[in-house]
């Protein structure tokens, strides 16, 4: 079976993928448990970020579409060797005021001020000591990343409205029927299934997760559906050039960060 596809798609170029996030997400974590050191919170816990459950960017965007993967876990992710969690440490009063400045509301930086450890902690906290690092400041205007957000999910709805991706869905879900096994023809119907509700992936679900990503290569669903998005995002991204675009800046400052803080050059 063919490996999976990158799946690129435009507006990509307006937010973090899977594997920068995961490194932004340690780094915050570094950030903060060292300015919490510093404030007086040495043993402060914040659990490990986990790593993201994929090997290429939006891999899962479509369902799976790694045939060696189907055959291993059915529909699961890989989740490789992860390390077993830690018991996790509940923040105390103090420790919540260190890390955000004294915020009263999740995500607004608190005014700051004298911790318990007498030291002066500065506004919005050590998390937002640890974000300024990475190049945000409450001040600054990076436009608006939801927005992207919103963008990508009104691609995806969009796409599955056009008459190829409905068409390219039929044919996958006949070529289900052939092989034995009866889905509608909506995206990740066979993944839903409730049968593979179990704790671990079984023959079954092995076998129709197989099926799935040979029926997608058969119909064509992942290279006509990413053709058609691609399509849709091309107009959104147009669309909306001027609010993305800054969007964008504050993104490659901070990937630009990201790679002096972890000593990395590409």
């Amino acid at each position: 079976m063919p490996a999976p596809e990158d799946i690129d798609l435009p507006l990509d170029r307006y937010m973090f993928d899977e594997f920068e996030s995961h490194e932004l997400m340690v780094l915050l974590r570094n950030g903060t448990l060292a300015c919490m050191e510093k404030y007086g919170h040495a043993d402060t816990y914040i659990p490990e970020p986990a790593p993201p459950p994929v090997s290429k960017h939006n891999e899962r965007r479509y369902g799976i579409t790694d045939g060696r993967l189907a055959k291993r876990l059915g529909f699961r992710a890989d989740q490789g060797d992860a390390a077993p969690r830690e018991k996790e440490k509940p923040l105390t009063a103090d420790e919540e005021f260190t890390i955000t400045g004294g915020s009263s509301k999740p995500g607004e930086p608190g005014k700051g001020g004298r911790n318990e450890a007498g030291k002066d902690v500065p506004p919005g906290g050590c998390k937002g000591q640890a974000l300024k690092a990475l190049g945000y400041s409450p001040t600054a205007t990076p436009g608006n990343p939801a927005m992207v957000q919103n963008l990508d999910l009104e691609s995806f709805d969009a796409s599955l409205r056009t008459d190829s991706v409905k068409q390219a869905l039929r044919d996958w879900s006949a070529c289900m029927r052939d092989k034995g096994y009866t889905y509608d023809a909506e995206p990740f119907s066979a993944s839903n299934d409730r049968r593979f509700a179990t704790p671990a992936a079984t023959e079954a679900e092995k076998e129709v997760a197989m099926a799935d990503v040979e029926c997608k290569n058969s119909s064509r669903l992942i290279e006509i559906w990413k053709a058609e998005e691609t399509r849709i995002q091309k107009s959104l991204t147009a669309r909306n050039r001027q609010e993305l675009e800054k969007v964008a800046k504050q993104r490659d400052t901070t990937l630009s960060l990201i790679k002096e803080l972890s000593g990395t050059s590409s």
